[in-house]
C-alpha cells in the first residue's frame, strides 16, 4: 500500500507541480509586460507634450514697466525726475497693474520721497494709492502722512499728488504740526516746491505761547 508521501513523488504530481509553477510565472511576466507598457506609453506622451497640454494652465502676473517709471509685482518702485528735474522715489510693498485700465498702478504700503530744489525732501507715507503712469499722478488713501525733516507733519485720511509738480491737495481734515505750532483745517494746499501752503476751511491754529489761550482762528 503506497502512501501520501509517494504519491507526491509520482511523475504526475511533479508535473502537476511543474504546470502550477509554469502558469504562476506566466501570470507575474504578463503582469510585469502590462506595467512596462504602461510605463512606455506614459513616457511617450510626456515627451509628445500631452500632459502638460492637459494639465490646467497656472498664471503669473507679470511685472508692470512704465515708459519713465519702473514697477514690478511686489516691493514695486517708481521712479523718476520732476519738472525741476531732481528725483522723486514711490516704493510699495505690493503693486500690480490694473486689469482694465494698464496706465493704472495700484499700490498697498507706500513710501515716497520727493526732493526739492534747495536740496531738501518730503517724506509721504500712505496705507494705500492708485497711481496714473500717463499724467503722473498718485491719489493716496489711508492714514496718509508727509514731512520735511522736524520742521513740517501734516496727517491726514487721504490726498492726490501731482508728483512732477510735488505738489499736494487734500479736501478732508488735516493735523499739521509746524513752526512749534499746531494746526487743525478740513483742507490742504502744497504748491511752488513747498513754498506755498494753504489751509482750507474752518482753520485753528495754536502757536507758542498763544497755545495756552486756545485755539485761534486766523
Amino acid at each position: 500500500m503506497s502512501s501520501p508521501t509517494d504519491a507526491a513523488r509520482t511523475p504526475a504530481a511533479a508535473n502537476a507541480r511543474k504546470a502550477l509553477r509554469f502558469a504562476l510565472t506566466a501570470r507575474v511576466l504578463s503582469w510585469l509586460a502590462a506595467a512596462a507598457g504602461l510605463a512606455a506609453v506614459a513616457l511617450f506622451l510626456v515627451q509628445a507634450g500631452l500632459f502638460a497640454a492637459l494639465m490646467p494652465e497656472i498664471k503669473t502676473t507679470e511685472p508692470f514697466t512704465g515708459d519713465a517709471d519702473q514697477s514690478t509685482a511686489s516691493d514695486s518702485t517708481l521712479s523718476g525726475l520732476d519738472r525741476q528735474n531732481q528725483p522723486y522715489e514711490v516704493t510699495a510693498k505690493r503693486g500690480w497693474q490694473d486689469k482694465d485700465k494698464p496706465n493704472l498702478v495700484h499700490l498697498e504700503s507706500i513710501a515716497a520721497s520727493f526732493r526739492k530744489v534747495d536740496g531738501k525732501t518730503y517724506a509721504l507715507t500712505s496705507q494705500t494709492g492708485l497711481y496714473d503712469t500717463k499724467i503722473k499722478e498718485l491719489d493716496l488713501a489711508g492714514d496718509v502722512t508727509i514731512t520735511e525733516g522736524a520742521s513740517f507733519a501734516a496727517r491726514m485720511a487721504k490726498a492726490h499728488v501731482v508728483v512732477e509738480q510735488k505738489s499736494l491737495t487734500s479736501d478732508v481734515p488735516v493735523d499739521v504740526t509746524m513752526g512749534g505750532g499746531t494746526i487743525k483745517a478740513n483742507g490742504l494746499q502744497i504748491t511752488d516746491d513747498g513754498a506755498r501752503i494753504l489751509f482750507l476751511n474752518g482753520v485753528k491754529a495754536r502757536f507758542g505761547a498763544d497755545a495756552e489761550k486756545g485755539d485761534q482762528t486766523p
